[in-house]
């Protein structure tokens, strides 16, 4: 396991096949703020190169970025999606959303929530992501474009997921870290739940690229690739 950073990461965003964009939290001298640093990992080798801003939110949220950025706070803090129609869907840890159309304008906005509890994160899958939901033990899926509920996985007197706290995906599982110290999967064919095996204490974030996990915590992140 390779070490990557030693601070806070906001951010995970592919860049192509064996290369994601890393934004790391670098705090200012008084510690009550903090700017963005973004560079991007080779996932094979571990290498980094230096990215822009502008790329880093092309990127993200498409060729209508400025515009998008202009109506929202902490662009990177923010988790995106962009649909099929080329709406763009972005969520905040407040549980915020809002979609926007190809030029940028704002279509939809609200907050995300089941049995009054706020409901966070986004993981793209197709027509749908995923967001989980901490205080009720659960993952939901809904429908990207107007944040409907589809499905729901888990309920707050269940063990399925305790306390899940962020979500990701690859081509084939939803990944829901629990607890902030394991993960689990959902299988997108059929919904099979499934745990992962190991990972390192206080994880905040967990990514899946093809063979190579990105593991966050508050104090850094590494790269996992079984060499």
């Amino acid at each position: 396991m390779l070490r990557i950073s030693n601070k806070e990461i906001i951010d995970v965003v592919k860049y192509s096949d064996d290369k994601v964009i890393i934004v790391e939290k670098v705090l200012l001298g008084d510690f009550s703020s903090y700017k963005p640093n973004y560079f991007v990992i080779d996932l094979n080798s571990g290498d980094k190169e230096v990215i822009t801003k502008n790329a880093y939110l092309m990127i993200k949220f498409g060729s209508s970025y400025e515009s998008i950025i202009a109506a929202v706070n902490n662009y990177a803090e923010c988790e995106s999606m962009i649909l099929p129609s080329k709406n763009v869907l972005v969520v905040f840890p407040n549980g915020q959303a809002g979609v926007f159309d190809s030029d940028g304008e704002i279509k939809w906005n609200g907050t995300l929530k089941y049995n009054d509890s706020i409901v966070n994160g986004l993981a793209a899958d197709g027509e749908y992501f995923w967001a989980c939901c901490k205080e009720q033990n659960c993952v939901i899926r809904y429908t990207a474009e107007n944040a409907k509920i589809d499905i729901r996985i888990g309920s707050a007197n269940a063990e399925t997921f305790v306390n899940p706290e962020f979500v990701s995906q690859d081509n084939e599982y939803i990944y829901v870290c629990c607890n902030s110290s394991n993960v689990r999967r959902i299988d997108k064919s059929n919904f099979v739940v499934s745990d992962v095996g190991s990972v390192v204490p206080g994880l905040k974030r967990y990514y899946k690229f093809g063979d190579t996990s990105i593991l966050c915590t508050a104090s850094g992140a590494y790269m996992d690739n079984g060499k």
